[in-house]
This record gives structure tokens, C-alpha cells and sequence, in this order.
């Protein structure tokens, strides 16, 4: 068992409490555009979609800049 998710009785509403933050604020849903649930609750959909489309584009210019410099 790991150490980090021991059973404690005590200790598993925080356990419970951090796992419910993570899953809401922090894992990216497939069925959710690879967005968090947060993301959608508070209507940012367009602008994270908009900020991933211009990191995936900047990401694109850099790899073809290495490529050629090569």
C-alpha cells in the first residue's frame, strides 16, 4: 500500500478533500475537451481552447525553427 493513500480513519476526510480538489481543479476530462470541470463550471471553455490552440501553434513555430537550424 502506498504510504500517501495509507487508510486512516482520521485522516480521510482530508485525503477525500484533496482528491475532490484535484479531480475538479487540476485532471483533464476527455469527455470535457481535455479541460477540468472547474474550466466549465466558471465558462472559460473558449478561452483555455484559445490559449491551447496558440501553445500547440507556438510549439509548432519552435520545432520547425530546430528542425532548420539543425
Amino acid at each position: 500500500m502506498c504510504p500517501a493513500h495509507s487508510v486512516d480513519l482520521e485522516d480521510a476526510p482530508r485525503q477525500i478533500a484533496e482528491y475532490i480538489d484535484y479531480y475538479n481543479t487540476k485532471r483533464l476530462h476527455s469527455s470535457l475537451y481535455y479541460l477540468t470541470p472547474e474550466d466549465f463550471l466558471n465558462g472559460r471553455i473558449d478561452e483555455r481552447l484559445k490559449l491551447r490552440d496558440e501553445n500547440l501553434y507556438q510549439a509548432r513555430l519552435n520545432r520547425t525553427e530546430a528542425k532548420n537550424a539543425a
